[in-house]
């Protein structure tokens, strides 16, 4: 792995990714790498398990805002995560893989991101007294 963090900066510039983002996805692909080593499993991750780790990530932090700074990341469908990799890959962030792009790009109608529950409205807070 590149010791710069210059050349991840590199790659997020070219390819229109925050650096963060990318950071946050190498954090993402590592521990979930690692997890499946632990298993057993080896680390080879396939891109549902990346793109859910990444939005389950997002979500799990960010909450609500998750998918908006995703978007800001420009990590915001499984077809951008998918780039990313490559670019991540290319650039020798990460080890390659047989996963193509056509695999990313088929979780687009499979992989949703899913709204959080409406809050409770006030009236069932009765509770919290004055109301």
């Amino acid at each position: 792995m590149p010791e710069n963090g210059s050349f991840l900066l590199t790659v997020a510039r070219e390819n229109g990714y925050q650096p963060d983002g990318l950071r946050v996805l190498l954090a993402v692909i590592h521990g979930l790498s690692m997890r499946r080593s632990m298993s057993g499993e080896g680390p080879h991750l396939g891109a549902a398990q990346v793109v859910g780790g990444l939005w389950s990530a997002a979500w799990e932090r960010f909450g609500i805002l998750g998918k908006d700074v995703l978007e800001h990341w420009g990590l915001d469908s499984p077809s951008r995560v998918g780039l990313a990799v490559t670019r991540l890959v290319e650039a020798g962030f990460l080890r390659g893989s047989d996963e193509e792009m056509d695999d990313y790009e088929s979780l687009a109608g499979q992989i949703e991101w899913t709204d959080p529950p409406p809050p409770p409205s006030i009236r069932e807070h009765s509770g919290w007294g004055g109301f």
